[in-house]
This record gives C-alpha cells, sequence and structure tokens, in this order.
C-alpha cells in the first residue's frame, strides 16, 4: 500500500506522491495534517468508475522536503510538475477539507488544465482553525504561540501512532470514545470503522514522518487559513468548479460553502444535509459524475 515515489527537482527538493486506478487522471488535493496516502480511502472508487487519482505530498508531508508554508501558490507549481512528469496536459482535480484552498488557488491559476474541479468541505479564508478542533479553547490559544501549537501536535502524532497499532482497541478506549464523540452522525459510519479509519490514520501518521519539520508545516499551513484571501479565487470561469458541502460538518462548518460561494461567482455549490464531513465518501456515484466536464 505505502507508495514511495519521488520526483527529484532542482536544488535537491523532492515530492513525493502516489497513484491509484487507471483512467480519466484525478490531481488529489490531500488534508491538513495527512499526506498523498488520503488516496488509498478512494481506490474502490478509482476502480469501479476508471479514475487515476494523484495524490502528491505537500511539502513538509510525507516525502516531499519541507519548505516554509508562505503562501498557497507555490505548490501550484509543484502540481505541475508532477502533471509533467506524468505525461498529463489535462485533468480533474479532486480535495477534501485543508486540501481546498491549495486547490482553489491552482484552478485560479491553471484552469486551462482542469477539465472539472470539486472541492469537498474546504474552508473559506479567513478560516478559524479552531472550530476545526472543536472550538477547543487550547486551540485557540495554541494558534497564537508556536511552542504550545508544537507540544500539541506531539501529543496527537502519540495518539495517531498508538491508535494505528491497534485500530480496534483505539475504538474501544477512552480517546477512541472521545474522537467518535467530535464527528457528525453521518460520519461515525466511516470515522467507528476499522478498515477506514486504519487508512485514515495510517495517512496521518505519514503526514508527520519529517519529525519537527512535519509539525512546523502543520502550524504553518493553519496559519495561512487565518488569513484573508491573497489568490484570484474570483476570477475562476465557469463550467469548472462544484463546490461540496456536508450540512451536519463539524470540521469546516457550512458557513464555508456559503462564502466560497459568494466568493467564487462561477462556482457551483451543492449542498448534503444528510451528510457531513466525509460526504464524498458516502456519495460516490455522484462524485464521479461531478469529476467529468
Amino acid at each position: 500500500m505505502v507508495s514511495s515515489l519521488t520526483l527529484g527537482l532542482q536544488g535537491g527538493r523532492q515530492l513525493g506522491y502516489a497513484t491509484v486506478g487507471e483512467g480519466s487522471p484525478v490531481m488529489y488535493f490531500h488534508g491538513t495534517a495527512s499526506s498523498r496516502l488520503e488516496i488509498f480511502l478512494l481506490k474502490q472508487f478509482a476502480q469501479q468508475y476508471h479514475f487515476k487519482l494523484v495524490g502528491v505530498d505537500r511539502p513538509g508531508y510525507g516525502l516531499s522536503t519541507f519548505t516554509p508554508r508562505r503562501n498557497f501558490h507555490d505548490f501550484a507549481e509543484d502540481v505541475n510538475r508532477i502533471a509533467d512528469c506524468l505525461h498529463v496536459d489535462q485533468f480533474a482535480l479532486l480535495s477534501w477539507s485543508g486540501g481546498g484552498p491549495f486547490a482553489l488557488t491552482y484552478l485560479a491559476h491553471f484552469s486551462e488544465r482542469v477539465s472539472r474541479a470539486v472541492i469537498v468541505c474546504s474552508p473559506a479564508l479567513p478560516f478559524n482553525v479552531a472550530f476545526a478542533h472543536g472550538n477547543n479553547p487550547l486551540a485557540q490559544f495554541a494558534m497564537k504561540n508556536q511552542h504550545i501549537a508544537l507540544w500539541a501536535l506531539k501529543s496527537f502524532k502519540r495518539t495517531v501512532l498508538k491508535a494505528q497499532l491497534n485500530i480496534e482497541a483505539y475504538l474501544a478506549s477512552k480517546d477512541g470514545e472521545k474522537m467518535l464523540a467530535a464527528w457528525s452522525e453521518p460520519d461515525l459510519k466511516f470515522f467507528a470503522n476499522p478498515s477506514w479509519l486504519k487508512l485514515m490514520y495510517a495517512s496521518t501518521a505519514e503526514a508527520f514522518r519529517q519529525g519537527n519539520s512535519s509539525l512546523k508545516t502543520i502550524f504553518q499551513e493553519h496559519k495561512l487559513f487565518m488569513n484573508p484571501w491573497s489568490e484570484p479565487i474570483g476570477s475562476i470561469p465557469p463550467n469548472k468548479l462544484v463546490l461540496w458541502q456536508g450540512m451536519q460538518d463539524k470540521t469546516v462548518l457550512p458557513v464555508n460553502a456559503y462564502r466560497l460561494a459568494q466568493a467564487i461567482p462561477a462556482a457551483q455549490l451543492e449542498l448534503f444535509p444528510g451528510e457531513g464531513h466525509c460526504v464524498m465518501f458516502a456519495e460516490t456515484e455522484k462524485l464521479s459524475k461531478a469529476l467529468k466536464p
């Protein structure tokens, strides 16, 4: 399952990526504190609907060399490098959660390479990242103090690595019960599924591969989300973008979808009243149609 594909760049930097499935190409933008391995959550989807998903580690995650997270645009250039390496001129985009701002940035700058984009449960900037963590007062404080944030992330890393060793035992533990309590009822069918959760935590664990550099990456990415848009997302052309939002999402609240739709006049907004943050895993048939131009 674990992919070790890398692309070397000038200056010694490398990009890690993985592919799954065969068919129409889809560049996949993983969530925050995750990695290229997130595409394996959609392995069955890719095989059933004949897509080739390409997941790319953003710098500092997985196998991609750490660079300071200064903006969203730098990663857009990295996506082009991977697409060129794979000899793919045009492709669909799919993003989940924290991958959304990076995917929207790519679409704003390189819309000619995108046949269709589906942005699922994305933050709208500026985004209060504490809401993605249950509006925990510690999360509010941590975003103002890097030392506290890195300490909290180290604690989260230990939980993820421990859970990986025995997912069933973790789900039955107090930590597991606390984790499940944070998710909406529609999302529980995924997070309470040991097989699904094992893949999710494998992707999250891979996000921490680079130790302190990965911790800085996660913190810097969260800080970027807290700033207003500096990218021209309002210029995204018609018939390219659909925004998906689960109305029971507790991680990225539905208000974010409304704000994005307002900021991007050409976007199509699709709301799912009975779904949460994991809407794309619940609506795979619709997703397959949405990714086709």
